[in-house]
């Protein structure tokens, strides 16, 4: 069930986090999201009410405190998203699994071969946002897993013009 309150995107975010333990940076997503949802409610930049939606009653005109805090909002969700990429490479609470922000969430994890879980080799596997990388083996070891893990983001981003900004 989708947290419509926050955007499906975001809760979709917020759910990949959950299911990796990461508990707090969701709960840290959903508020800022509501944070934000609130301060254009507050701009009458969409509906408050089902009122609005009908033809009913106009919104309030623009305050300026709210379009000052739904842009200091944006500035600190993009400081907050460059702070992460730049953090690179981040150990999870899960044995060896490594996850980072850039433009999308990845993650790096090591498995042992399993064919029938489809780890044809032991090694480290990289996993991306939908329509990136979906369990692909990158390197046997972790160091030469994590630079060849950073180029293929790096093309999978260039190619989709994401890391365009």
């Amino acid at each position: 069930m989708n947290d419509r309150s926050v955007g499906v995107e975001i809760d979709a975010t917020a759910k990949w986090l959950e299911e990796r333990g990461i508990v707090g940076a969701a709960g840290l997503l959903r508020r800022v999201a509501r944070q934000r949802d609130d301060a254009v409610r507050r701009l009458g930049l969409y509906p408050a009410s089902p009122a609005h939606q009908t033809g009913g009653e106009r919104p309030a005109p623009r305050d300026l405190d709210a379009a000052a805090e739904a842009a200091m909002l944006r500035t600190d969700v993009a400081r907050l998203q460059t702070l992460a990429e730049r953090a690179g490479w981040v150990p999870d609470p899960a044995a060896k699994r490594l996850l980072r922000w850039r433009d999308g969430w990845w993650e790096l994890g090591h498995r042992r071969r399993n064919p029938k879980d489809g780890y044809h080799d032991t090694g480290w596997y990289l996993w991306g946002p939908v329509g990136s990388y979906d369990g692909e083996w990158v390197d046997r070891h972790k160091g030469p897993a994590m630079a060849e893990a950073e180029r293929l983001i790096s093309k999978h981003l260039s190619a989709t013009g994401e890391g365009q900004r």
